[in-house]
């Protein structure tokens, strides 16, 4: 049990389950029960820790060859490193996928259905002969059904709210900027990717074009989350300054010079995207209590300032962050 545990927890890697338990934390603050936390903090972190957990198992056991080039000393990885086998990690997906699906139905019919096409895509994304991962641009605009819709939508559904056409326009745009965020994934496993013909969209098209249809999903997808908002909202002038951090990062990684400087961009772009999603988090939790403007302000101004210092620290001190390795 106790190598069990070790496993999930190194496959529960905290960046990528942080940004999933955002999403979940958003769609109970849409759902008007921002305020609410004992659901977040029981059966919502459950369901997407076994849903994550299944994901890159089966990623891993079927990207093995292609991790051992791109991944061979990064944490979080057992398989490369030698610190589980096929098995040990097939038997923990399958267990993390059971505990994932039985708490789902346990809390709700439509949360159950949300987890097991989660699951099925999971399977879809990775393994032969479907591997939506091998097929370009159709990869990173699924993958978000798994990284956004599925923890946004158990996070309405956990907390037993219909889903309005509010949350369907939010649950758009923030699928739209995600996909402008997991096309930047593939510059780490660039070299690997091409080694074994596996035809992502920067492979297939370059950085540049990569970076111009990134920016463009950042753009537009923050544009339609904002379209929700009056315009005097202290979440818009935050949400801008923040989108101007992005560009300019997508802007340098077009024209980075070596690998190491891409991660190092890329980082600082997502720690502004974290901050993106904090702020809208704060927004809809804030409005849906009735606080002042004023207020709503004061919080904004506090996690931009946050994440806009993030953001510098990363670009600025390069040799610390790639140290660090927070992304």
């Amino acid at each position: 049990m106790r190598r069990v545990a070790q496993l999930a927890v190194m496959m529960l890697r905290p960046p990528a389950a942080a940004v999933i338990y955002l999403f979940a934390a958003i769609g109970v603050a849409a759902a008007g029960h921002g305020d609410e936390i004992h659901p977040l903090l029981t059966v919502i972190p459950v369901i997407l820790a076994g849903w994550f957990i299944h994901a890159a198992v089966v990623n891993d056991l079927s990207d093995e060859a292609i991790d051992e080039v791109n991944l061979q000393n990064a944490r979080g990885r057992p398989l490369v490193s030698g610190h589980a086998s096929r098995a040990e990690l097939l038997a923990l997906g399958v267990a993390a996928a059971a505990v994932s699906l039985a708490a789902g139905v346990a809390v709700d019919t439509k949360v159950g259905l949300v987890v097991a096409a989660g699951l099925l895509l999971n399977v879809a994304y990775s393994v032969r002969p479907v591997r939506l991962s091998d097929r370009g641009l159709v990869a990173p605009l699924l993958l978000p059904l798994g990284y956004v819709a599925l923890p946004f939508l158990v996070g309405v559904f956990a907390c037993g709210a219909a889903l309005s056409q509010r949350d369907v326009v939010l649950l758009g745009g923030l699928y739209l900027t995600f996909i402008g965020r997991i096309m930047l994934k593939d510059f780490r496993d660039v070299v690997g990717d091409e080694m074994f013909e596996k035809r992502t969209y920067l492979v297939r098209h370059g950085s540049q074009a990569t970076c111009r249809i990134s920016a463009a999903c950042w753009v537009v997808g923050t544009g339609v989350v904002l379209l929700l908002f009056p315009w005097n909202s202290p979440i818009v002038t935050s949400s801008f300054v923040l989108l101007a951090c992005v560009l300019l990062g997508l802007r340098l990684l077009a024209s980075a010079a070596d690998p190491m400087t891409e991660q190092v961009v890329i980082g600082a772009v997502a720690q502004a995207g974290r901050g993106m999603a904090l702020l809208l988090l704060a927004a809809l939790t804030m409005t849906d209590k009735g606080w002042t403007l004023p207020a709503q302000a004061g919080v904004m101004a506090a996690i931009l300032c946050l994440f806009v210092g993030l953001y510098v620290v990363a670009l600025r001190d390069r040799e610390r962050v790639l140290e660090l390795r927070p992304f």
